[in-house]
Formats: C-alpha cells, sequence, structure tokens
C-alpha cells in the first residue's frame, strides 16, 4: 500500500509539472532551456529539500468543522533552492472519494490571509496547488510553512484516505537536465467518519385511559359457579384514544389457564371467553385479552371524557390451586403519529380460591343380629339389599342407606355492559393484544417504561 502512495504522489507531481507549472514558476534560464526533467522511475536522487506534514488529525468526520494542520518544506542544502510548485493530495484508499467532496484552504509562507487552494485538475485523484503566485525561494537551512485547512463534505464516503504533502524543487546550481527533484511527506491514514445525522426523538408515549375493576368477589369455590364483575375504562386524557382491555392474574401462586375460564360480554350481548397468554418478564403471571377475533371490531375507541363498562364473569376448574391471588385490569393504547404503545392499569384486588365443600356426613346405619326379625321403619331412603357371607347359602339382610342427591348449579348471571358509547362501538380487544399477549406483551410497554 506505501508503495501505491508513493507512486501516486510520485505521479501528481509529474502531473503538476507537466501541466506547466513547474515552467512558469521556474527560474528564468530554466524555463528558458525548456527542459522538464522528472526523475524517473529506480532512478530518483534524494531532494535536498524534506517536506512534512504537522497537526493532521487521526479523524475527520464529513460534514464537520474544518480541521487545520501545517505543511513544512525545509532546505537541507548548503546553497539556496527554488520550490516552483507545491501540492496537496488526498489519495482515496478504496472509499470513492472525489476531489469535490474535499476542500482546501492555505495561508501561503509569510502570510496570515486563508485563501482557497486551486483545484489541479490535471492531477491524479483531489490535488491542489499552494504557493502561486509567489514561489518560495529557500534559502540554505531555510523552512516555509503553509498552514493547511481541509473540510470533508458531508457527503463524503466514510473510509480511510491518504493525505500527502509533495513539492517541486530546482537545484540552481546543477545543469537544467538536473535541477528537478521531488520532495514528498509522509502518507498518514486519515479516517473519515460518517456525518452526524439528526437524532431521531424518541416517541412519546400515547395517553392512557384509567382501568378499574369493579365488584371483584372476595372468593371464588374451585368448581364452583362463575361470579360477575366490571372492568371499567375512563378516558379523562383530554383525547380519544383506541385501548385494548385485557387483565392480568398475579398470585403468588401460578395459575395454568386450564383451570380458569374468563368470559366477557360483548355489544350484541354475546358472552365470549378471553384470550390466554403470558409474558417473559413474568412467567407467573397469567394474562388474559378481550378478543372477539374480529380485527375490525377488537379495538374499543373510547372518545374523549368516555367512561366504558364491561361485563365479565370468572370461575375456576375443581383442580385450581387454592389460596390468594390478585387481579388488575389493564388498558393499553395503542399508539398515533409520533408516539409509542403505553399502557395503564387498575390498582390490585385481592381475592381467594377457596376448595369445594365435601359430601354431607351422614349416620352410620344400624346392623341388627343375624336372626332377629327386624320391623319395617318409615324411611325416604330406599331400602337395598345386602348379603353377609357365611358357609352355607347366603340369607339376604336389608339395610336402609340414604342416598343423597347433589342441588344443580344456579345458572351464571348475565350482566349487561354499561357505560358510554353507542353499541355499535366494540367492546373487546384485539389482535392487537397479539402485542401484548403475544398474546402476551401489552404489559411490555408499562414495564419498560418504568
Amino acid at each position: 500500500m506505501r508503495t501505491r502512495h508513493r507512486r501516486f504522489l510520485a505521479a501528481t507531481a509529474a502531473v503538476t509539472l507537466a501541466s506547466g507549472l513547474a515552467v512558469v514558476e521556474a527560474p528564468a534560464g530554466f524555463a528558458a532551456s525548456g527542459a522538464v526533467a522528472t526523475p524517473q522511475a529506480g532512478q530518483a536522487r534524494p531532494s535536498p529539500v524534506t517536506a512534512a506534514l504537522a497537526g493532521l488529525p487521526g479523524t475527520v468526520k464529513a460534514g464537520g468543522a474544518p480541521v487545520e494542520f501545517t505543511a513544512t518544506l525545509k532546505n537541507g542544502a548548503d546553497h539556496p533552492m527554488d520550490v516552483p510548485a507545491a501540492t496537496f493530495v488526498i489519495g482515496d484508499t478504496g472509499t470513492g472519494s472525489k476531489q469535490s467532496q474535499f476542500k482546501l484552504e492555505y495561508q501561503a509562507p509569510g502570510d496570515t490571509q486563508w485563501q482557497d487552494a486551486k483545484v489541479n485538475a490535471a492531477s491524479v485523484g483531489a490535488a491542489w496547488e499552494l504557493g502561486r503566485p509567489a514561489v518560495p525561494h529557500l534559502a540554505a537551512g531555510a523552512e516555509a510553512v503553509y498552514r493547511l485547512r481541509l473540510t470533508v463534505a458531508a457527503d463524503a464516503p466514510a473510509g480511510r484516505v491518504s493525505p500527502g504533502f509533495t513539492a517541486v524543487v530546482s537545484d540552481p546550481t546543477l545543469p537544467p537536465d538536473q535541477r528537478i527533484s521531488t520532495a514528498m511527506s509522509g502518507y498518514p491514514d486519515l479516517l473519515v467518519t460518517p456525518a452526524v445525522t439528526p437524532t431521531t426523538p424518541a416517541p412519546t408515549p400515547a395517553a392512557t385511559a384509567d382501568a378499574k375493576l369493579d365488584g371483584l368477589p372476595a372468593a371464588f369455590t374451585a368448581g364452583g359457579e362463575a361470579k360477575p364483575f366490571r372492568l371499567a375504562f375512563v378516558n379523562n386524557s383530554g383525547k380519544d384514544l383506541r385501548i385494548l382491555p385485557a387483565i392480568v392474574f398475579q398470585g403468588s401462586t401460578e395459575l395454568p389457564s386450564e383451570v380458569v375460564k374468563f368470559e366477557f360480554r360483548t355489544v350484541g350481548g354475546d358472552w365470549l371467553e378471553g384470550t390466554p397468554g403470558g409474558n417473559s418478564e413474568h412467567p407467573g403471571w397469567l394474562y388474559y385479552g378481550l378478543r372477539t377475533g374480529d380485527k375490525s371490531t377488537d379495538v374499543i375507541v373510547l372518545a374523549k371524557g368516555e367512561t366504558r363498562t364491561i361485563d365479565v364473569r370468572l370461575s375456576f376448574a375443581k383442580d385450581a390451586p387454592v389460596g390468594a391471588q390478585s387481579l388488575a385490569a389493564l388498558a393499553g393504547s395503542l399508539p398515533g403519529a409520533g408516539e409509542s404503545g403505553s399502557e395503564a392499569s387498575s390498582p390490585k384486588a385481592d381475592f381467594t380460591i377457596e376448595a369445594a365443600a365435601g359430601p354431607t356426613a351422614t349416620s352410620a346405619p344400624t346392623v341388627p343380629a343375624i336372626g332377629t326379625p327386624t320391623t319395617a321403619q318409615p324411611s325416604t331412603a330406599p331400602v337395598v339389599p345386602v348379603t353377609r357371607a357365611t358357609s352355607a347359602a347366603p340369607s339376604p339382610v336389608a339395610v336402609g342407606v340414604p342416598v343423597v342427591a347433589a342441588a344443580a348449579p344456579a345458572p351464571g348471571t348475565r350482566l349487561a355492559s354499561t357505560g358510554g358509547g353507542s353499541a355499535s362501538e366494540p367492546m373487546a380487544i384485539t389482535g392487537a393484544v397479539a402485542i401484548a399477549l403475544g398474546v402476551g406483551t401489552l404489559v411490555v410497554a408499562r414495564r419498560k417504561k418504568a
């Protein structure tokens, strides 16, 4: 790679000479000869003038502020030297950068005014001519310092480029065909970093409705009948909302969805089962979304100032774990433009799941002694024949055994939905609760927000 950059700088210097710059700026005797000598590959001799870059940062930002540095020529000969041309170049190491994506300004040696460097269109890559019209005439041991200022355009590709400083040197003590040599600086890497794009502001969380539980029973019986209560959502946000209602069980004992039956009533009066789901952040919690399965009616549109109440009912299977549980209502708001989804929950309400009552205890029947006559007693229970094993043929003995019939459970009460909104508006949650329930990620927004 270094050989390639050296060839690039040498080629740039050669093109600068070939463009006529060195002839124009060279001493009169040299120009009159018409000879323009450049070192041939493999025959270059060291120039008595050295070139160096200093203060160039390792990184420059595309579209950022200009960076300043210096380029210095020093005459190491014991006699004066002429520098008819000085050039700053940028070699592309594969980024695809263009001359037009860089701007170079400079202050000539001894000058304090910034001026635009002239683009050398005949050069290879990006190159600018320095020092015109004044040509540094370096005395023995003298230095000429150029102050440089480089600006990189915002559309410049990111990546590494190689800047360099080269000068055409003329030694007036040598024959015209031997006077010209080239002074070249090193070629440090310069990293162009991407332009800083405007930071996209974080979306504002969507407004939420207040969620409430109304009339949650204090206890449920495992295997018992469903008990009703209500979910209430109040829009005090000052704007219309689209919400996804849900509930979440947060008890200390994990509830499998198989033992829970949660139902809600739609506007049309139909009872539908809620959709269960979980959440990876709280594996012990159980969520239920209120979904009709119709995406066009799943989301509740809650007008500004509106209150919506939804009738629900809850029951548990016989094998449900008994103990304390907690329940909360959730209202997830769908985001509008420039918003992120958000969620509000009601305070947790505690309840218990109780074991089903056992069968009613009865007195043990009395069995009369063998051979003792029995007197039939009036009884509402049926008489069931029982046999007693003997060595002889069995003799029947009648024993009264009461049979208790279980009472049929009372049918569950169907509660109407109350509150604001027309009958054409939906009362249930959406496939968007799939966001939440993953059904179970509706609460993700809230927990990330917390």
